[in-house]
């Protein structure tokens, strides 16, 4: 008798061990079509609008910027003391734009995929906005006297123009 024992408890084992799996054949969990792939997550994208609010935020100093290059100009060779002070605003307004367009590029790089209706527009927008960022206007007019200031300056007053048409661009989305 003591020769069927442990057959009796291999049998006992395997009958358990079948029904704690719930019957289910392990041939049949191996499988390759038993494993369950993720499903993809969609990537994210940013509205047209989250876009287009970078830009209009800022759009008013550019534009105004742009205005004033000509009366900058003349105010800069002018030695009236009223001319001299306006000269000087022009100078700190063209720190202020080439950073202010620094800014608006991170913030637009900052946002997920763009639409497909803007994604073109985006380009040349960053494009625009790089070239006048570039610009580093703060460091060359730490001495507002200086040639590098006005060197910095001229170099803003190119470099508007293309950001102004692209802004152009932006306003079915922006209006």
């Amino acid at each position: 008798m003591k020769k069927h024992y442990p057959i009796a408890a291999g049998l006992i084992v395997a009958a358990l061990s079948l029904s704690a799996c719930g019957g289910t054949t392990p041939a049949a969990d191996a499988s390759p079509t038993a494993t369950v792939s993720p499903t993809p997550s969609p990537t994210p994208t940013a509205t047209v609008a989250q876009f287009a609010s970078i830009l209009t935020e800022q759009e008013k100093n550019w534009r105004d910027y742009n205005d004033n290059i000509t009366t900058c100009a003349f105010a800069s060779i002018s030695t009236k003391p009223l001319d001299q002070m306006q000269a000087l605003t022009c100078k700190f307004s063209a720190m202020t734009v080439t950073l202010t367009a620094k800014t608006a590029a991170k913030n637009i790089r900052a946002l997920p995929t763009p639409p497909a209706e803007i994604s073109s527009l985006r380009t040349r927008t960053l494009s625009a906005l790089d070239d006048l960022a570039a610009i580093d206007a703060t460091t060359a007019c730490k001495d507002t006297e200086s040639q590098a200031c006005d060197d910095a300056e001229t170099l803003a007053n190119g470099a508007i123009r293309p950001l102004i048409s692209v802004l152009d661009a932006w306003r079915p989305y922006t209006k």
